[in-house]
């Protein structure tokens, strides 16, 4: 995918369609981890008890596609980001763990997360998580200003389009 977005230029527009179950389909891990290592400590987040936010957080902080680098990678192009959410709160953020928005977490909230639940990383994780190379875009980042980002669906919403059926039935008016 980084492949992909390599020499755009500002008049280009990158379309960023990003849903539930986005983070397991951009596995791509920063430089130093191997994709069996991030896959082991994703496990373990899993196995853990951390909350979806909590998992978010540290896969950010392993990739080199989520928490803002995909954005960051599309630039000086315009980037529009259709997001459907599937997390609490609907933070863009939590949706695919963010490839296209900044991160406000950080390295030491992501290895507080690690001590918090006892979970053993390996060697190159370790390496890597205790380097300024694994922190993620932030707000602000210069790289950042041409995108723009709209929620499309989330749970709120599809509970309210039902409703709506619910009361009014499939074509939106009164019930017959």
């Amino acid at each position: 995918m980084l492949d992909l977005v390599s020499g755009l230029t500002e008049d280009d527009l990158v379309v960023c369609l990003i849903s539930g179950g986005g983070s397991s389909l951009l596995p791509l891990p920063l430089p130093g981890i191997s994709l069996a290592d991030k896959q082991a400590v994703n496990r373990a987040l899993l196995a853990s008890g951390a909350t979806i936010t909590e998992m978010n957080c540290v896969r950010r902080h392993l990739s080199a596609i989520k928490g803002g680098r995909l954005a960051a990678a599309c630039y000086p192009a315009r980037v529009c980001n259709l997001l459907l959410s599937d997390v609490p709160g609907d933070d863009p953020v939590d949706i695919a763990s963010g490839p296209t928005v900044p991160d406000t977490s950080t390295l030491t909230d992501a290895l507080d997360i690690i001590r918090r639940y006892d979970i053993a990383i390996p060697p190159p994780v370790r390496n890597v998580l205790t380097s300024k190379d694994a922190e993620t875009i932030k707000p602000g980042d210069t790289r950042l200003p041409r995108v723009e980002t709209r929620l499309i669906a989330t749970p709120r919403m599809a509970l309210q389009a039902a409703a709506r059926v619910r009361r009014h039935g499939a074509g939106g008016g009164a019930p017959r």
